[in-house]
């Protein structure tokens, strides 16, 4: 390296072609949406729709009884750091159901998980709201239906917009045809609270599109607080822990039929812990964002927070037994819990996704940790001028942490890393230059089939080998 400013003398240059190497980021901080009355959050010095940091037991001392519950449940299986969001739980069901899933833009609700690293908090991994189910809402938008195509709509400038006179949280964006014209609508998020009569408007802000119109159905749909956990996991690649109706096996099945998302994970049905000397029924989610947890620490994010014994609870309060009826759930993407002899025991791999390939949540959880640290690798080649060396170097690095990965268990081996034969003169022009990474991490072993054999031959040609004539007390025992 050399400078261009003109020196008479002797200078010493620090390389900007220096390798780079990702500082990874901690997978096994939690967050926790609670409700809270708002005096007994000012009462703690804590605000709502404000996350702290609970970060050893001691932390918790002064928080409302139901949060330190949920904090307990997950310290019962690994202390970590844990993210608290307080909500506003006073009001009606439907008033503590929009402040659960607040404003995207004021940041309230389930958004305020976005505040926190500028609140100078680690981004959350491990992400809940244990007083909420993920029940299905009778008053969502189910569905759209285009009645007229129109003309010369631009798929970049056109947008969709349903409202009615109570609906909340819903959003939706056009598919545009090669000709311009408006094939369909895709509900993103049904939301919640409508009621007849619904509007779509398509807007098509360049001028060029005309002639389009929709309607919309109200129907059951999934509901808006796991709605929206999923969009939001997807920016903090996260995973949201969800529980189910803890009512029968089928409706906790019906549950995760209206969840097809990789970052959500249903567990069912809830847990007894002790209150006051009675059995309470309490949500499984914290216990399984611990299990996670303690994975992280003690192995890493490849191993799944399953077949793992959980403390501090008293029972479930469904029982659910090993062997077809746990194999329902499983292979319906719906995570129990085993009454064992010796214990209680968790029992489940499986994300919402309807995609076999992200069925398994260390297959996603791995998966985002690679693309993040990646990513937070690659931001110190952003404006370095594009030489040998430093693509060079981007490769080396690329290539650094999958093998890093792979030597730390969370990849198999055959990884590899390079610059993709698509790159063309024209775009490294304008400073685009493309890369290519494949991996693949270790599915965990949930179907061991041995397959038992009579071994008559051998074991009677042995026997028959073995005879002597002599008889030792031993072998009449």
């Amino acid at each position: 390296m050399s400078s261009t400013e003109e020196h008479h003398g002797t200078r010493v240059f620090q390389s900007g072609l220096e390798p780079v190497v990702a500082d990874p980021r901690p997978t096994s901080t939690a967050f926790v949406l609670a409700e809270a009355e708002p005096g007994d959050i000012t009462d703690a010095g804590k605000q709502i729709n404000k996350p702290f940091a609970v970060r050893k037991p001691s932390d918790g001392i002064g928080l409302p009884a139901d949060i330190r519950d949920h904090i307990d449940s997950l310290y019962d299986q690994a202390i970590t750091t844990v993210i608290v969001s307080p909500i506003d739980g006073t009001g009606s069901a439907d008033e503590v159901r929009d402040n659960r899933v607040g404003d995207r833009f004021a940041k309230t609700g389930i958004h305020s998980m976005m505040k926190a690293e500028a609140l100078g908090l680690p981004r959350p991994k491990l992400c809940g709201a244990p007083d909420q189910i993920a029940s299905a809402v009778e008053d969502g938008i189910s569905a759209s239906q285009v009645t007229a195509e129109g003309i010369g709509y631009n798929p970049a400038t056109t947008t969709v917009e349903i409202t009615s006179a109570t609906g909340k949280a819903t959003r939706a964006i056009p598919v545009i045809g090669s000709n311009g014209e408006l094939d369909s609508i895709v509900i993103t998020h049904p939301g919640y609270g409508h009621a007849a009569p619904v509007s779509v408007t398509i807007t098509d802000t360049s001028g060029s599109g005309s002639g389009a119109s929709a309607t919309a159905t109200i129907g059951q749909v999934l509901d808006p607080v796991v709605a929206e956990a999923a969009g939001l996991m997807g920016q903090v690649r996260g995973m949201w822990y969800t529980d189910g109706p803890d009512g029968t096996n089928e409706q906790a099945v019906a549950a995760r039929k209206l969840i097809g998302d990789k970052r959500i994970f249903l567990s069912d049905p809830r847990v007894l812990k002790n209150i006051d000397g009675v059995p309470y029924p309490k949500p499984s989610s914290p216990i399984w964002m611990g299990l996670q947890a303690k994975q992280d620490k003690t192995n890493n994010l490849a191993w799944p927070g399953s077949n793992m014994t959980i403390t501090g609870i008293q029972g479930v309060n469904r029982p659910i037994s090993y062997g077809e009826e746990s194999n329902y759930l499983n292979f319906n993407h719906v995570n129990t819990i085993l009454a064992e002899d010796a214990g209680f025991r968790a029992w489940g791999v499986w994300t919402c996704s309807d995609d076999p390939l992200w069925q398994f949540v260390n297959v996603v959880r791995v998966t985002d940790y690679l693309a993040e640290n990646i990513e937070e690798a690659f931001r110190r080649f952003n404006d370095r001028p594009a030489l040998l060396a430093n693509l060079d170097l981007a490769v080396m690095a690329g290539r650094g942490e999958l093998r890093k990965a792979e030597n730390n268990g969370l990849l198999l081996p055959g990884s590899d890393f390079w610059l993709t034969d698509g790159n063309t003169p024209g775009e490294g022009s304008r400073g685009i230059f493309k890369f290519g990474m494949k991996h693949e991490v270790p599915a965990p072993m949930v179907d061991l089939q041995i397959t038992q054999y009579r071994n008559i031959e051998l074991a009677y040609e042995l026997l028959f080998d073995s005879v002597t004539g002599r008889v030792e007390i031993g072998q009449l025992l």
